[in-house]
Parts: structure tokens; C-alpha cells; sequence
């Protein structure tokens, strides 16, 4: 079984006043017109179960911009074991599922059937213009609702743009690349495509039109000898670059270097990227101000 919301709660958020929304367990469509808060909802969502800390919070995010008043999204969710809900540090108690409502465990004594076991957690916006995750238990107590936890229920949004794919490619913070948990995979494969000789693979035509181009480039003093090689995305494609033109410029002492500025809060990284512009940028201008 895998996870699903069994009842959605948005308090205050955005321009949702007040909305609570029972979504089936299969495919549901939104429709509506233009601004009347189809991606808050998703937005409501993707917050509630974002499987980082790094979303930077600001007062366009409360019902009014009243940040006095804290906005609330809370999910009744159905969660398999896999999610490892019943292993945490601190024990995570579920309710019962009557149909509409989450409901407090039937005793032993009681002959009427248990119902469905779900868990409430919650994301809250506080006064202080932060967020506080939140598991609320049967007895009202609260524990906290980890990182951990929301990457195990595995959250994976395409978004609505010409980057729909991201969260199923392999680059920085998509769904894949956390699914993998693995580092260095991307630097690895990296140098293997940046050293794989696909000319060979060529057609006639395309052997013609790429010797083509290496005698334009020699006639400009460009590199040459380039080759081909095999890349998996902007990233990769930059890194293997930088390998096959540093040993070529070397000769010349001019140096090439490549820059990963990280996860920035851009159009491209989102609003939950873990870095600002600026300290993206200087990532770039430090390697620039480098001597030879």
C-alpha cells in the first residue's frame, strides 16, 4: 500500500482562507479557473511533506499577510510500514479512520470493527515566520514529524513547467537523486562519460561534419581534438567539458575551472533550494578570482 492523504486541512494559508478536501486514493484532478488556488493547494502539499528544512517562509505565505495569525496544513494520511512509521525514536501512536474523520482507538472491549489506521501531521507557520512539523497523537501530545519520515513517504512532484521531468532525472535535490542517497554517484558518472568515445558511432555524414567543425576551430585557434562524449544533463555535460578542454588549455596557462554553486534559490532550483543567489554567486566569482 502505498501513502495517501485521507483528509487535507489548509488554515490560512496563501489565499486559502479555510479548505478541507477529501482526495481519492487514486488519480484526482484539480479544476478551476485562473488565481483561484489550484497550485496553493499542490503548493500546501509539497510544503506539509517536503523532505528538506531549507523552504524559506515569508509573510506572502500567510492569509493576509497576517503573520500574527499562523496558517496550518495537517493531513490525515494512511502510512504503509515502509514509510518506517512505527520505528521512530519517539513512538508514533494512529488514530482511527471512521470515514471522515480521524478517531480515538476502540478498547479491547469494544465489539465494533477498528477502523483504518491513519496518523495526523501537520505543518504549522508560526507567529515568528517559521515552520514547525508536527506529528499530533491521540492523546493531543506532539512529536515531531523528521526529515526522515517525510522522505520515506516519498513525495515526488512534477511541476506544471518545461522542467516537469526534474524530480525523475538525476540531478541535485530531485526525487531520484534523494531515492539513491548516493553523493558521489553523480561525480562517478560523470567521469565515465567525460572519457566514452562515441565518433566511431558516427554516421559518414556526421564524421564529415564534425572534422568540418575541428578545422573551423583550428583556423580560429580554438581547441582542437575534441572528440565526442556521452553526457546525462546541464551538469554533467559542464563537468566533462571541463576535462576535455583543461588539459588542452594547459599548454596555453589558462586555466578552466568548473563551478557547482549548489541548490539556489532560482527559477531552476525553487524556492526550497538551500542556497541564496548570493552565495551562489560568490561560489563563481571565487573560482574566477583564482591564479593560474
Amino acid at each position: 500500500m502505498a501513502s495517501y492523504i485521507r483528509r487535507l486541512t489548509i488554515e490560512r494559508f496563501r489565499g486559502i482562507s479555510s479548505l478541507t478536501w477529501y482526495p481519492s486514493s487514486r488519480v484526482n484532478i484539480i479544476l478551476g479557473g485562473g488565481d483561484v488556488g489550484k497550485t496553493t493547494i499542490l503548493d500546501a502539499i509539497a510544503l506539509l511533506l517536503n523532505p528538506t528544512t531549507v523552504y524559506v517562509v515569508t509573510d506572502a505565505d500567510y492569509w493576509r499577510r497576517d503573520v500574527s495569525s499562523e496558517f496550518v496544513i495537517e493531513a490525515v494520511m494512511s502510512l504503509p510500514d515502509v514509510t518506517a512509521i512505527s520505528q521512530q525514536s519517539k513512538m508514533s501512536w494512529p488514530w482511527e479512520w471512521d470515514g471522515e474523520k480521524p478517531v480515538l482507538p476502540l478498547g479491547n472491549d469494544d465489539q465494533a470493527k477498528p477502523g483504518d489506521p491513519v496518523y495526523r501531521v501537520r505543518v504549522r507557520g508560526t507567529s515568528d515566520i517559521e515552520l514547525a512539523y508536527e506529528i499530533v497523537q491521540p492523546d493531543d501530545s506532539i512529536e515531531a514529524f523528521s526529515v526522515g519520515l517525510r522522505r520515506a513517504i516519498g513525495l515526488v512532484r512534477l511541476a506544471g513547467d518545461d522542467r516537469n521531468d526534474r524530480d525523475l532525472r538525476l540531478v541535485q535535490g530531485s526525487g531520484l537523486d534523494r531515492l539513491l542517497t548516493d553523493k558521489g554517484l553523480r561525480s562517478r558518472l560523470g567521469q565515465q562519460m567525460a572519457t566514452a568515445d562515441v565518433k566511431d558511432q558516427l554516421k559518414q555524414e556526421a564524421q564529415t561534419a564534425l572534422c568540418n567543425l575541428e578545422s573551423s576551430f583550428e583556423k580560429r585557434a580554438l581547441p582542437t581534438g575534441l572528440g565526442l562524449g556521452i553526457t546525462g544533463g546541464p551538469g554533467i555535460s559542464l563537468n566533462a567539458l571541463v576535462r576535455v578542454w583543461a588539459p588542452e588549455l594547459a599548454a596555453r596557462r589558462i586555466v578552466i575551472n568548473a563551478v557547482c554553486p549548489g541548490w539556489v534559490r532560482t527559477d531552476m532550483g525553487g524556492h526550497g533550494a538551500s542556497r541564496s543567489v548570493e552565495k551562489g554567486a560568490a561560489s563563481i566569482v571565487w573560482a574566477a578570482a583564482l591564479e593560474g
